[in-house]
Parts: C-alpha cells; structure tokens; sequence
C-alpha cells in the first residue's frame, strides 16, 4: 500500500448502472424441493477504489449498499416477490435498524495474470447487520485507462453477522447459513 503523501493517487468510483451486485440464498431441509433459491440484486450502492498515481497498487476500497434496495430477480408472482422481499427487509435485514451494508479495505494485493489484468486479494472489513467482521475476497480486475472493471464471489455466513434464517412449514423448509455474493463492478475515474 503506498502511504506517501506526494502521491495522491487516483480516484475510481464505482457506476453502479454499469456494475451488478447479487445475493443468492439456497434453501434446505425435508422440504426444500418445494423451495427456491432466490437470487437478489442490490440496487442502490456505491463507493470507490483509490490507486496510487501509477495504478499499480490499491490504497484503498470502500463499498455502502442501501439494504432497502434489495429485489427479488427470479421469476415467481408477483405477491410472492413481494412477501420474500418483505420478508429479506424487515425479518431478515432489519433496515430499519441496520440501513446500509459497508465493506471497506486498506490491504489490498495485486499480481499481474495478463496485460491490464490482475488477481486481486482484498482484505478488508464488513459491516451487516450490525456486525463487522473481517473478510477477505478474491477477484479478477482490468485496469484499463480509465475504467476498472472488477469480478469476483465470495460466500458468507448468515450467523457470522447475527442474521436469523428464514424457515417455513414448521422448519421443514428454511435458507441455509451460507450465502453466495457475486459482483461485476466497474469503476471510473
């Protein structure tokens, strides 16, 4: 990580209309045939990416999602979607207690895999629900002029962050702990 104060570095933000955020739940239990696994983009985030002036190391990461910006992709009805968005809001999320969701991460690695791209290791710290812990994401990254353009998935644990699971049908139907997170983001000067 470059500390020198000479080198200001370069600020990226993230264009969220060019970038996809998703959660993806899986169901389990005696009944989880007659579940799904429901998909959820975030739809309200942003933040930014600070390289140092020769876009060879990250300084710094910050990414704020609105919990209340969750929505339901897969195709059920439409009273359905509702109920489990509802459901996600206020049951699970609880926004009104807990509005945002927040990853920020000063220790992030760079190796060179081609020209312009990178595997990147981030280490960083988010924030859900309450709770802030520690995690560490793995993603490929394209530096690219002006434009960063960064993928990746990691998975994280419901009761990590003191989230309750969803159960149906006296229990027999409910979402497993694990949590799969996907992003396509890209980011501009």
């Amino acid at each position: 990580m470059t500390n020198n104060p000479e080198n200001l570095g370069i600020r990226y933000r993230i264009d969220a209309s060019r970038s996809s955020f998703t959660a993806q739940a899986f169901a389990e239990g005696m009944l989880s045939f007659m579940g799904h696994n429901p998909t959820f983009a975030v739809g309200r985030y942003g933040g930014e990416i600070q390289l140092d002036s020769d876009n060879r190391e990250v300084d710094s990461m910050l990414l704020i999602a609105q919990a209340d910006k969750l929505s339901l992709l897969d195709k059920v009805s439409a009273k359905d979607a509702a109920e489990i968005e509802n459901t996600m809001r206020e049951e699970v999320l609880e926004i009104s207690r807990h509005p945002e969701i927040v990853f920020v991460s000063r220790d992030v690695s760079m190796r060179q895999i081609a020209d312009n791209r990178y595997a990147i290791k981030i280490n960083g710290s988010l924030s859900l629900h309450g709770e802030t812990r520690g995690r560490t994401i793995e993603a490929e990254a394209e530096i690219s002029g002006k434009t960063i353009r960064a993928q990746g998935e990691f998975k994280l644990k419901q009761s990590d962050f003191n989230i309750k699971k969803v159960k149906a049908l006296g229990g027999t139907l409910k979402v497993k702990d694990e949590v799969e997170i996907s992003f396509d983001i890209t980011a501009e000067i």
